[in-house]
């Protein structure tokens, strides 16, 4: 019989043990680290000469290495001699960069003479693409390429954190609330895809890349980074369009480790994190705050919203000057919370000021020439910055790859990646905590009252502490079998069969939280910031993904020039989903928050769905080459979705490329020494897009509402169904025409390399609103094909590798452009709020601002200069301390007109959103087993309107003081010079006077921010332990780094909002704060 106990001994003993060998293990690699100098052995040594020469003669710089010595070098001279004192029998590393480096053993010698061979790694170098490899001199089309190395050591959650501003043309940011935890950024490939809306205004496809990990759709948030060996960004029609209609708009391969023939490798990395908020806006102190606010009420209504004689309570409180900070009674019995003189800085209060993470990865691989096998588990903790409930994240991930050439003819190849993500947080962390903190952020107010308890009317520490906990758990398991056969040479038939599972579980528990009354304290009320009923709910949902596969590829060969590859298969998918919620009131215990314990009869949710989608495509691919130089790829997709009606379902896209290898040809000869890689390419290609939001978007739903309806029946109220929408049973596909024009060079012996592309995407038939009708329709119009768009850009990657005696070092720059311009769009008057053909997507609209009247007179002068209406259309009572506007069409009067493009008024175009000139910028070093990187990432070029009701950037707003808040920004506001206010006179500030109002809060000129950056995202520094001493206990590789991520941000933006996160987020920007990390991290190879 099982015994619980014994095993519980059995496991805690075991993790003790565990625990105690890791500790070892890390006092062992330290001591050797700081022992480093002293330990080893030394041979008899003798002295070596010898020269280095290439095919040119002499080279100079050449690194001579003792090897498992990485401190006893030197270099060549001019005449391409060297010397060195070393060990009889130890062997010497020779190394230039452009070559292969070498061993020799010294044998006793003490002369030798060495020639370099070129090392063309470059042209050798292999990348994935679409169902096959490609060498990356024979590619044609538009591929951008990341490593291992790239990301391996980041200290950061997930691999699309680590990809940011790594490859040209792949662009991420941030979304929804910011740095929370579970966050997910948005990815896409050279820009907007498409803009299509549905008749209720929601996307109506999707313009994100498609995701494939080992072929396979994935999700790049939860993928262990360890296990990425290469990842592909497919990013032109010619590189994508094997893939069809599921990639119209770029593809992300990621490839992951696999074993290799060998003696088992095992390996473990250990990684410590410490992250701080970073861009957290600093707030006003209490009597700042009551001034401003003061101010605002004053300047629009001539009444004080305080007296002096409570701003001077809230003074004498902040400076120590008395304890007491209760002001008056309020009613019903209750604290009068918002006229209390705390001195508190919320944000501080919810934040803390650090958050602990580490992570473990554990691989095992190795294997023999007939089978392979990679093994790998990684485990990752992560906690937030929430101060009170506080959050977690937990990933668990295992993979298992195994590889068997059953016979000469047969192989097979099985892999199994699970991954688990835990998350949890306060249940009051939702989007109405970022909606309203700022605006009960008063620094007036108090976390605790006199009697102790926690003022939870006006705060949300009580709601996170007590009020309950939301959990997410997500499973995904993905299978992947892949069996080729090899019936003749060069000839391969692949059946590969991909499932993945995802099975989604969320929990949230919600309890009311009380506070407490003045005088009798132990008497409660459900508190403002609380739901008035205890609640439970359940989530569940699973999808399922089938995607059987079978293709045949075959290369020959003719005449030893004319080079040939020939693929072509059959390719289907199924995805089938369904979820189930439940949610009810009525919680009979707090201890014990389920389902069958809730009692609410009236109050509850209960629904579930099911659907599906299905795709199948044939495809087919011809590449050719003569003798290396001369380049042709030819592709043919055929591709049917069930998401459209029979007559629109099958779509045919063709793309073709050519490539032209100047170097390659004789006349090249005389630069072939300079540069020896010089490529040019073109490709043009037609997808379509068949990632719709709706899975059944030319189908009529039927609304059915349960117990919906007015009246009663048998005692209940009767369920009603609403009439459905019309739509369009013509919608079809979205079709996209990609062009690429683009270059690839090596020179210097390959130390200098790069590639520049130019492209023009067109997205063809995107679905827009419908021609406008009459009301008597009694219905939406439904939406149609009728918009068209061009995204063009290019892109730049250039990078400069070389090697001075023992210092190696390499500079590496990535930048691309990319705008959109609507070509169609229902817009026949071509309002400034809709879509306009011919203009750029994210163009600004704004009045220009002559700047803040700082007297009375002045902007008597300036309405005096309006006699045909002021600037009455935007708001009423100038004065000195408002905003002038221009009167740039001589009108006499300052407005939008009809706020079209033809008819705008004052307006003008004054900037526009689009990040442009992405950048990223790595350099590093290594010498002598110490390493060092630096990489950098921004965006050059980039306007940002914060909105004319921003809480964030303004302070104050037109929604009153109860969507109003204050921070040391917003302190920085006009006061003239006969000011009354405390403060003092402040004729040069940079914000106008502050209002209830909005009517200096125009987009204009003036407060047109400029939110380009440029970010500090990774700073390394590491020490690989020689192997002459760690090899003697057994150990292959050791190697320790310290790490940090976003250090120092440059940008020109306000300080109220960071440049990553502007435009996200609730009122106006508040978001979950961005990470600082500095992290420590240990590397063994046994």
């Amino acid at each position: 019989m099982f015994n619980l106990k014994v095993y519980a001994m059995k496991k805690q003993r075991f993790f003790e043990e565990l625990r105690l060998k890791v500790c070892v293990t890390l006092a062992v690699c330290m001591a050797l680290l700081l022992n480093a100098p002293s330990l080893g052995a030394q041979n008899s040594t003798i002295k070596v000469k010898g020269v280095v020469n290439d095919a040119m003669g002499p080279v100079i710089g050449a690194s001579i290495v003792e090897k498992g010595n990485t401190g006893n070098g030197t270099i060549t001279d001019i005449d391409g001699n060297f010397s060195l004192n070393v060990s009889s029998n130890s062997t010497l590393i020779v190394s230039f960069v452009g070559y292969k480096a070498q061993e020799i053993p010294v044998a006793g010698k003490t002369f030798f003479t060495i020639d370099l061979k070129e090392d063309n790694e470059m042209l050798e170098e292999v990348v994935v693409v679409g169902f096959a490899t490609q060498k990356k001199v024979n590619l044609t089309g538009s591929v951008g390429t990341a490593t291992a190395k790239d990301i391996e050591a980041r200290p950061v959650a997930n691999a699309v954190q680590a990809l940011q501003g790594v490859i040209p043309g792949l662009n991420i940011s941030n979304s929804g609330n910011g740095g929370e935890l579970n966050a997910t950024k948005s990815i896409d490939v050279r820009g907007t895809g498409t803009v299509g809306k549905d008749a209720s205004g929601n996307a109506f496809s999707s313009g994100s890349p498609l995701i494939l990990i080992d072929g396979m759709e994935g999700d790049l948030n939860s993928i262990n980074p360890q296990d990425i060996e290469s990842i592909s960004v497919l990013k032109d029609a010619a590189a994508s369009s094997i893939y069809g209609s599921r990639a119209p708009f770029g593809v992300v391969l990621v490839t992951t480790k696999s074993g290799k023939s060998g003696r088992a490798q095992i390996n473990y990395n250990m990684n410590m994190r410490y992250s701080t908020p970073i861009k957290m806006p600093d707030m006003a102190n209490s009597y700042e705050f009551v001034n401003l606010f003061d101010d605002a009420e004053y300047n629009g209504s001539g009444k004080h919203l305080y007296t002096d004689e409570y701003r001077q309570f809230v003074y004498d409180f902040m400076t120590g000057e008395s304890d007491d900070y209760i002001w008056g009674n309020g009613s019903g019995g209750k604290w009068n919370y918002d006229y209390s003189a705390n001195n508190v800085n919320w944000l501080k209060e919810y934040y803390r000021n650090t958050a602990p993470s580490q992570e473990h990865n554990v691989s095992v691989s190795g294997g023999s020439d007939k089978m392979t096998y990679y093994l790998s588990a990684n485990y990752m903790t992560q906690e937030g910055f929430m101060r009170y409930g506080t959050e977690d994240y937990d990933r668990y991930t295992i993979t298992a790859k195994i590889s068997a050439q059953l016979t000469k003819a047969l192989k097979v190849d099985y892999s199994n990646r699970w991954v688990r993500t835990d998350y949890e947080r306060p249940t009051y962390m939702n989007d109405d905590f970022y909606n309203h903190i700022l605006r009960r952020a008063r620094p007036v107010r108090a976390v605790y009252d006199p009697n102790g308890y926690l003022m939870s009317d006006i705060n949300y520490i009580g709601v996170m502490r007590d009020g309950g906990r939301h959990n997410e758990q997500k499973d995904a398991m993905a299978q992947q079998l892949k069996i080729t056969v090899t019936p003749l040479k060069n000839w391969n038939i692949i059946g590969e069969m991909n499932i993945k599972t995802d099975n989604n579980w969320n929990h949230w528990e919600q309890f009311v939280v009380y506070s407490h009354y003045k005088d009798n304290p132990e008497n409660t009320y459900t508190a403002l910031t609380s739901a008035n009923k205890d609640q439970v709910s359940e989530y569940s949902l699973k999808t399922t993904y089938l995607n059987p596969t079978v293709y045949s590829n075959y290369n020959f060969s003719l005449k030893e020039k004319h080079n040939f590859t020939v693929l072509g298969g059959f390719q289907a998918e199924i995805m089938k989903y369904r979820d189930m919620e439940g949610a009810r009131t009525g919680l009979v215990t707090t201890d014990l928050p389920v389902l069958n314990l809730t009692t609410d009869a009236d109050s509850y949710t209960l629904k579930g769905l099911y659907k599906n989608w299905k795709n199948a495509g044939f495809f087919g691919r011809i590449n050719y080459d003569y003798n290396g130089k001369y380049l042709v790829e030819g592709n043919l997709r055929y591709d049917g979705s069930s998401r459209f009606r029979r007559g629109n379902r099958w779509i045919l896209t063709p793309s073709f490329s050519l490539g032209w290898n100047v170097a390659r040809e004789n006349f090249w000869e005389k630069l072939a020494d300079v540069v020896e890689v010089f490529k040019l390419r073109v490709s043009y290609g037609e997808l379509a897009n068949q990632n719709t939001t709706s899975w059944y978007p030319t189908y009529q739903t039927l609304g059915v509402t349960t117990n919906g309806g007015k009246w009663l029946q048998n005692g209940a109220l009767t369920s009603v169904a609403s009439v459905p929408g019309l739509i369009s049973t013509s919608l079809s596909w979205e079709k996209i025409k990609n062009t690429n024009i683009g270059f690839d060079f090596g020179a210097l012996n390959n130390r200098l390399t790069g590639s520049f592309d130019y492209f023009w995407r067109k997205t063809k038939n995107m679905v827009g609103p419908g021609v406008e009708l009459p009301a008597i329709l009694g219905a939406t119009v439904p939406s149609t094909n009728n918009t068209d768009l061009t995204t063009f850009g290019w892109e730049l990657s250039i990078g400069w590798r070389d090697k001075v005696g023992e210092l190696g070092y390499g500079v590496k720059l990535n930048i691309s452009d990319n705008q959109t311009r609507i070509d169609k769009y229902p817009n026949p008057t071509n309002s400034l709020s809709k879509y306009m053909a011919g203009e750029l997507t994210g163009d600004i609209y704004g009045y220009t601002t002559i700047g803040i009247a700082k007297t009375q007179e002045e902007m008597d002068a300036h309405i005096a200069s309006l006699p045909k209406g002021g600037q009455t259309a935007i708001g009423s009572k100038w004065e000195a301390g408002d905003i002038m506007y221009a009167d740039i069409n001589g009108d006499g009067k300052i407005d939008n007109g009809s706020n079209t493009l033809d008819d705008m008024g004052d307006l003008k175009k004054i900037g526009n959103n689009t990040p442009r000139f992405r950048t990223g910028i790595t350099l590093d070093a290594q010498w002598k087993g110490f390493d060092f990187s630096m990489f950098w990432q921004g965006v050059l070029k980039r306007d940002f309107d914060p909105g004319e009701n921003s809480m964030v950037f303004w302070g104050t707003t037109g929604s009153g003081q109860w969507w109003s808040t204050s921070f040391k920004d917003h302190m920085d506001y006009f006061r003239a010079e006969d000011t009354a206010s405390p403060l003092g006179a402040n004729v040069n500030a940079y914000y106008p006077r502050p209002l209830f109002n909005n009517k200096n809060h125009k987009t204009q000129t003036a407060y047109l921010q400029n939110a380009a950056y440029m970010r500090l995202k990774n700073l390394q520094l590491g020490y690989t332990l020689p192997k002459s001493l760690i090899n003697k206990i057994g150990l292959q590789n050791v190697r320790v780094y310290v790490s940090g991520e976003n250090l120092l941000t440059i940008t020109g933006l306000s300080d109220t909002m960071d440049p990553e996160t502007a435009g996200i987020g609730k009122q106006g920007g508040t978001v979950y704060p961005l990470s600082r990390v500095y992290s420590f991290g240990l590397s063994v190879n046994f």
